[in-house]
């Protein structure tokens, strides 16, 4: 081994750089864990597990630690109490990166930690104390996200070339690719639709088709808080959509909608009402946000 080896910083950034998949298919490989995936999928994702890496190969080297195959449940521990001033987010997030660095299986509460529930979560349920999402340098993209049902990490990606055009030419949906590299296309809210179009074909015009055209929103903006819109502004035409007996997808419903995803999400709920919703439709909008789950949709997003 060479001498740079037996720094504790280098071999843990060296295992993330052997754990990298960029552009592969995931793999679910893990019996115990189904939601576990092989290796690292995501840029973002790898760039969060370096920096939590950085941090606990300062920690371990304090302590004396030169190899990572000496690290053990004593140092992670260690490492982890001396952030549990940080919040639970924080907490699962280093844990995260250090199951997957160091193949573990730790969660926050085998350190007497607390786990981050959605409880705790205030800032992604309505507008912060210093909330900017009405100022004009964050409007625009906010209103693609009351459209589109997009992530924060889309906003400043989304290219002219990724939205989806009827036989008209008008934009009806947008491919996105978040969470891990996970693909799905959106269904574009039907009363946006033609301001959506107008902009993108402005963005054609400016600075081509394959380059993204809006800014990201600064920090304090609540782009959570717009999916959370468009999620109750989707269901709510969905529904006007079936009793007036028009197509919403535009004969284009097998490219938003998963079929298999579709039937296994409907699968866990015997009656077609959950607590007062439309199964099927939620469902549907399950998918236009990423998460192919009824309850996340009608706990945390509609209104």
């Amino acid at each position: 081994m060479g001498r740079k080896d037996k720094n504790i910083n280098i071999q843990l950034q060296r295992k993330i750089d052997d754990l990298l998949r960029f552009g592969e298919k995931k793999i679910k490989d893990d019996r115990t864990n189904p939601n576990r995936c092989e290796g690292i999928h995501s840029i973002k994702t790898a760039e969060t597990y370096r920096a939590t890496a950085r941090l606990l190969g300062d920690y371990l080297k304090q302590e004396g630690v030169r190899n990572i195959s000496d690290i053990n449940r004593e140092h992670i521990e260690g490492f982890m109490r001396s952030r549990e001033n940080l919040s639970a987010y924080t907490h699962a997030k280093d844990l995260s990166a250090i199951n997957k660095i160091l193949d573990t299986r730790y969660t926050v509460r085998d350190f007497g930690l607390n786990n981050r529930s959605y409880n705790n979560i205030t800032n992604n349920r309505g507008l912060s104390s210093y909330d900017t999402s009405q100022a004009e340098r964050n409007r625009q993209q906010l209103e693609f996200v009351r459209a589109i049902g997009m992530r924060r990490e889309s906003i400043d990606r989304i290219t002219p070339a990724d939205f989806i055009r009827d036989k008209n030419g008008q934009c009806i949906g947008c491919h996105l690719i978040e969470k891990g590299g996970r693909e799905r296309i959106a269904i574009i809210i039907e009363q946006d639709r033609q301001k959506i179009t107008e902009q993108v074909n402005a963005a054609i015009q400016q600075t081509g088709e394959h380059t993204p055209f809006l800014p990201q929103v600064d920090s304090n903006a609540n782009p959570h808080y717009c999916r959370a819109e468009y999620a109750t502004q989707l269901y709510n035409d969905l529904v006007q959509a079936r009793e007036e007996g028009y197509d919403y997808y535009k004969n284009m419903r097998d490219m938003f909608i998963n079929q298999d995803a579709f039937t296994k999400a409907c699968s866990r709920y015997h009656q077609e009402q959950v607590n007062g919703h439309d199964r099927d439709i939620m469902a549907e909008v399950s998918q236009a946000l990423g998460h192919n789950r009824i309850d996340v949709v009608m706990y945390h997003y509609l209104k």
